[in-house]
């Protein structure tokens, strides 16, 4: 996630918020978590109430079988942190909160419910993730385009206005997705938003904006009403589940948005990091919490800045803040049945909240993966961020899978040409610093960064022959929403897809609504996911070079008995790859328009300028070959 503001932005908003908020005597306006789900086991909750008029409260448990263990008081009468505890034979139940203050006593509901039956189907290298960020991708309910109480923000002429996709629309596209052949979806935060707020623009006039993104949130209980409700979110997974496709969220920990109720009223007095009034801004130097030698205070420059001076930055050392946010994740994920999680600004949070997150992740769903967005394009850095081992810091985060950022930059770089094929195999040689190079998430482009369409150098036939190594490279591939069609644009043009929204002049959700290079590329797409589905060698296979050089890249995926060749050809004129003697023999062309002999002094591969090929070698003969290698 990238914004562009200022610190001196930031201080004049908080001066805007600070003159919106009025104290009324005895009012309870939140509880959270809203709702719980009852398990075997005993279960220990921190509940965040907050209101006004709260000093010297008084908390009972009016109804239901919670008990009660101890309260804290927060801020300026404003905040009760409530320690709960949930028996392990509770049955699912709404309960009551009494709290008297003041000589008045408030009644507040809150739920015990069931927790779901279906366990996370944990992505890995089998899969490919969808990115979709909601507002940009189809529009299935125009009712909720301005909701009530919202600023008029739709205007689909406006990059920094809201375009109108919603969760309906997601769900009605959900079967191009499935038919497509990718197997989850990510959606950008779907959390609540502030309706609107005010940016300078670069003559520093006001500029209204709105946070269609998702990552500025100001209520992390609710959704966005321009997307849905709640019910619709679920309604979506489903839907998304009936159709064998899994649902990655997308989780804000580390921070909120500038308009949240805590930016005027945190909860304690160390709940953000810095004062509200001159907050410290983030330095981005993540190199800073992979060299053992450096500074504390340029660690603390990272973990401890607001992203931009403008996104209020919590302090995970809080315990307090750590439960909640670990809380609020862990609702998301078991009460709308995620397969899977995204971690925006990971590196921006401290290490060891990720490996008590990890901790409490993992005992209440087993197996369920995380991937983090660690912008870090060296890979020797990169690498500190991978949970599975402990770094030179005695952590071990947890964190499954981070995001190939040095892949993405050598991959821009080869196929705008701008650097030669070789630089790809360039990336892959570092594979053995990772603690599980498998789960690296690969991607040509994101909602962050240019399309990869968009790039100069890049024609479409360099875009399909990116296609193919994304689509047969290690790790887990990751596509944006429109990649199949080659959708343009930049980081300020988050572009919609044609035909997800009413008054479309065309509809490239199908055939006939696709120019034919839209269609050469979504036809490149299809048939290679469609290949990999059918390919444990293309998912799972060891990785072997072939031949490396400044216009081609070669190299065999091998599992079991399957091997498969694939070869790019970056120059503009042909090339031959010649295979070693121990995978000489017959294949199976599958995919390109290569040439193949088989001769007595080897197999060769003919390929056009600027075409990729994968062919599938006969199965070796073991008493010549020796046993096929496989990864777990």
């Amino acid at each position: 996630m990238r914004r562009r503001h200022s610190a001196r932005q930031a201080v004049l908003l908080l001066g805007v918020l600070a003159q919106t908020w009025t104290t009324a005597a005895q009012v309870v306006e939140t509880i959270e978590p809203p709702s719980w789900w009852v398990e075997r086991d005993e279960q220990e909750l921190l509940l965040l109430i907050e209101g006004s008029g709260l000093e010297g409260a008084e908390v009972r448990v009016a109804r239901g079988p919670i008990r009660l263990a101890r309260i804290e008081p927060g801020r300026q009468g404003r905040t009760l942190f409530v320690h709960v505890t949930v028996p392990g034979d509770a049955q699912a139940s709404p309960c009551e909160f009494e709290i008297a203050a003041g000589g008045k006593i408030l009644r507040r509901r809150w739920e015990l419910v069931p927790r779901p039956a279906r366990h996370p189907e944990p992505f890995g290298p089998d899969d490919v993730l969808y990115l979709v960020m909601p507002d940009r991708f189809a529009n299935g309910d125009p009712a909720n385009d301005e909701p009530p109480g919202g600023d008029r923000m739709l205007d689909r002429h406006d990059t920094h206005a809201y375009h109108g996709g919603d969760f309906a629309g997601i769900r009605r596209r959900l079967p191009n997705l499935a038919d497509l052949g990718v197997t989850a979806v990510w959606l950008t935060p779907v959390y609540r938003q502030a309706t609107t707020w005010f940016a300078a623009n670069l003559a520093g006039a006001p500029r209204k904006m709105a946070d269609f993104h998702g990552y500025s949130p100001v209520d992390v209980y609710q959704t966005n009403p321009r997307f849905g409700s709640l019910s619709e979110y679920r309604a979506l997974v489903d839907e998304a589940h009936r159709l064998g496709l899994k649902v990655i969220q997308d989780h804000v920990l580390g921070h909120t948005g500038p308009q949240h109720r805590w930016v005027v009223h945190p909860p304690s007095a160390d709940w953000f990091h810095g004062p509200l009034d001159r907050p410290p801004l983030c330095t981005f130097r993540f190199e800073a919490l992979t060299n053992p030698h450096a500074r504390e205070a340029d660690r603390r420059g990272v973990t401890d800045g607001w992203f931009a001076g403008i996104l209020p930055d919590l302090n995970m050392r809080d315990p307090r803040v750590a439960r909640y946010a670990i809380q609020q994740s862990l609702w998301w994920i078991t009460l709308f049945e995620a397969d899977g999680v995204r971690l925006d600004t990971y590196p921006m949070t401290d290490r060891a909240f990720w490996r008590d997150w990890s901790r409490r992740l993992k005992a209440t769903h087993p197996g369920i993966r995380a991937v983090g967005e660690a912008w870090v394009t060296d890979a020797a850095d990169l690498s500190v961020f991978q949970g599975g081992r402990a770094g030179w810091d005695g952590i071990n985060p947890g964190v499954d899978a981070v995001f190939d950022f040095p892949m993405y930059q050598a991959a821009t770089a080869v196929f705008s040409g701008r650097a030669p094929a070789s630089a790809l195999a360039q990336v892959l040689r570092r594979d053995g610093l990772y603690p599980r190079p498998d789960l690296l998430v690969t991607f040509l482009d994101n909602h962050d960064t240019p399309r990869l369409a968009a790039v100069e150098g890049v024609t479409p036939a360099r875009l399909r022959l990116a296609i193919v190594f994304l689509l047969t490279t290690r790790g887990i591939p990751q596509i944006t929403w429109g990649d199949e069609i080659g959708l343009p644009g930049h980081m300020d043009d988050r572009r919609d897809f044609p035909g997800g929204f009413p008054g479309d002049a065309r509809n490239a959700f199908t055939a006939a609504g696709r120019t034919p290079t839209e269609q050469s590329i979504f036809a490149t797409y299809r048939d290679l996911l469609r290949l990999r589905k059918s390919s444990p060698a293309l998912r799972r296979g060891v990785l072997t070079n072939l031949t490396v050089n400044e216009t081609v890249y070669a190299y065999l995926r091998q599992y079991g008995a399957e091997r498969m060749v694939i070869a790019l050809n970056l120059g503009k004129t042909p090339a031959e790859v010649t295979l070693p003697p121990e995978l000489s023999g017959a294949a199976e062309r599958l995919h390109g328009a290569a040439g193949w002999s088989d001769g007595p002094t080897g197999s060769r591969l003919g390929l056009p300028g600027e075409s990729a090929a994968i062919v599938r070698l006969a199965e070796p003969n073991p008493s010549r070959d020796g046993a096929a290698g496989t990864v777990p």
